[in-house]
């Protein structure tokens, strides 16, 4: 049977490339989306949302194992493909209504949670086995799979690049309510992968000779005849087992890959929400969007590297895999140096030009290219035949504990936080705090969570649960500007930048002029100003290490990527030397 295109690779690589491409359109969607959904609809701290992105994040790379183990064992690829698409496809529409009820955190919350419950399960059904039958298309040492990978993650960053762009222009908006729409399009982009596969598996995902690929096990089990060994049930030979540890040595080394590329989706998003200058002229970038920048570089740049690596390859120079990596870990490194340049001595208002945090993406993106489609490649190499979906599942476990570790890290970015509310008037203090903070609450601000920390308010009391007809509030957020206006039960209240204040600024405390390090809010109630709310940084610290300013953030990537680089450099000979000859 005829399965090649003019490429030379076969139609089941392209088939496997669309439904790959639409399922990361499901997953990239829902979490450009998400970090913004838990701090501005749900009102959770930014520390806890990263919690809670990081467990998601990385359980979504665990439960691979076990969707790896039954596939291996007992459903085949195409099998555990689908149930692992339905699943995905019923939690996105789980999360759509969710975030239809943003108001009621007491249904919102536990929706959510069961919503990505299905998301980790899914993807553990989906991931390793669609990643393990692109090999498989093609006969044992076939020099085109190197190259196969490399198309194959183009189709995963085509669907990421799109995503953030459909699901956040959907989803991120002045209405909290808009948040729905962006689950709702993930959830169609699921249905279709799944959809996709379903109608052409039988066709397309078969053997040069044309057997069908990724059926049950026992599909493929045949009578020995005497003399013959069960090559499923055959002990590993050393060979065998040494490629196995030198698989197990690689992840180990791409954990603190992901754990420093994986900021992204929760601090660097919020990073880019509110300290990068995200206007050209009159429009203004949504912060989502830029979780599209990392795939259009990997759409723009993976067709050179293939060439690299082929070119150096005809010349005997190309690198080994674990020397490949070595340099991804420094060029991570390098992006996180570019950034850490840009914030130095940065004060809390001031913004950096959004220039600086596409040059990090686009080094972060040369990384990336570096490592994962080369270790998904070097794992299918190094595997016994009958461990594939597995043993590519154990490299995923590099995500697991990477993503987990993102989120944890991305806890530290230091949040403006208050600490000191200066009175100036009649008012009673607490009145003007609890004020305050009922008109942030409403706002729609990213940061209201860590805002709200240093008012003497409950969030009950901060407006969740006031009426809307009581309190309502619009917000203006640009670079250099900060004001919320609204009506709290009847008075007509502003809270807002010296700058942008309507009325006069009499209660501001002379000492903090000046001070970059600090951030200034006046409240004015009925046209009369009240008081002073003066807010920094909070301060966090990490093995010793002060982390208390988007400097000193940025340093621990720097130092986490490149001394593993360095580890890696070190020890790529003994790496080398157990895979036998596999490069």
């Amino acid at each position: 049977m005829e399965n090649t295109v003019k490429t030379g690779h076969p139609k089941g690589l392209f088939l496997l490339f669309t439904v790959e491409m639409w399922e990361r359109f499901s997953y990239y969607g829902m979490r450009a989306i998400f970090m913004l959904y838990l701090t501005k609809a749900l009102l959770i701290d930014s520390k806890e949302a990263g919690g809670i992105y990081g467990t998601y994040t990385s359980l979504v790379y665990l439960t691979p194992l076990i969707g790896g183990f039954i596939a291996d064992r007992y459903w085949g690829n195409r099998r555990s493909i689908i149930v692992g698409g339905v699943l995905m496809a019923i939690a996105q529409f789980l999360m759509y209504f969710s975030a239809s009820q943003y108001q009621t955190p007491d249904t919102a919350i536990p929706v959510m949670y069961i919503s990505l419950a299905f998301l980790i399960f899914g993807n553990g059904f989906f991931k390793p086995n669609i990643s393990s039958m692109v090999g498989t298309l093609y006969p044992k040492g076939d020099a085109r799979i190197d190259s196969a990978y490399t198309i194959f993650y183009m189709g995963i960053n085509a669907g990421a690049f799109i995503a953030p762009l459909v699901c956040g222009g959907f989803g991120e908006s002045d209405d909290l309510g808009d948040f729905k729409y962006g689950f709702l399009a993930a959830g169609l982009g699921m249905v279709l992968s799944t959809v996709i596969m379903l109608m052409f598996q039988n066709k397309y995902v078969v053997t040069p000779e044309g057997e069908p690929i990724g059926l049950p096990p026992k599909h493929y089990k045949k009578e020995l005849k005497e003399g013959e060994v069960d090559v499923d049930s055959a002990p590993l030979t050393k060979e065998e087992k040494d490629r196995i540890w030198a698989i197990f040595i690689i992840t180990g080394f791409v954990i603190a890959f992901w754990a420093a590329f994986e900021q992204a989706g929760a601090s660097l998003t919020l990073f880019a929400d509110a300290n990068t200058d995200r206007t050209i002229g009159s429009w203004t970038m949504k912060a989502s969007w830029f979780q599209s920048v990392n795939p259009v570089f990997i759409i723009a740049l993976a067709p050179l590297f293939t060439m690299l690596w082929g070119r150096l390859g005809a010349r005997g120079k190309e690198p080994s895999s674990p020397m490949k990596m070595v340099w991804g870990l420094g060029i991570l490194a390098l992006g996180y140096v570019l950034i850490a340049f840009a914030v130095k001595g940065m004060g809390m208002e001031d913004k950096i030009s959004m220039f600086f945090l596409i040059g990090m993406y686009f080094l972060h993106t040369c990384g990336e290219l570096a490592i994962s489609p080369v270790g998904l490649s070097v794992v299918n190499k190094l595997s016994p035949k009958r461990f594939v979906s597995m043993m590519m599942a154990v490299f995923f476990l590099s995500s697991v504990v990477g993503n987990f570790a993102a989120g944890l890290f991305s806890g530290f970015i230091p949040q403006p936080e208050v600490k000191e509310f200066i009175v100036d008037g009649s008012m009673q203090k607490d009145d003007a705090m609890l004020i305050a903070a009922n008109l942030i609450s409403t706002s729609g601000n990213p940061l209201e969570p860590a805002y709200l920390k240093g008012f003497e308010a409950s969030e009950k009391e901060a407006g969740r649960e006031m009426e809307k007809d009581k309190l309502k509030a619009d917000t203006v957020l640009s670079k250099g500007v900060f004001t919320l206006r609204g009506e709290v039960e009847g008075m007509q209240v502003e809270f807002a930048s010296q700058d942008s204040l309507s009325v006069s600024n009499a209660g501001l405390a002379s000492a903090y002029k000046g001070n970059k390090d600090v951030m200034i809010r006046e409240l004015a109630v009925d046209g009369k100003h009240v008081g002073s709310v003066v807010f920094q940084n909070s301060t966090s610290s990490l093995f010793g290490f002060e982390i208390g300013t988007l400097y000193s953030f940025f340093v621990i990537f720097i130092f986490m990527s490149g001394a593993t680089s360095l580890l890696l450099f070190v020890l790529h000979k003994r790496v080398e030397k157990l895979m036998h000859g596999i490069r």
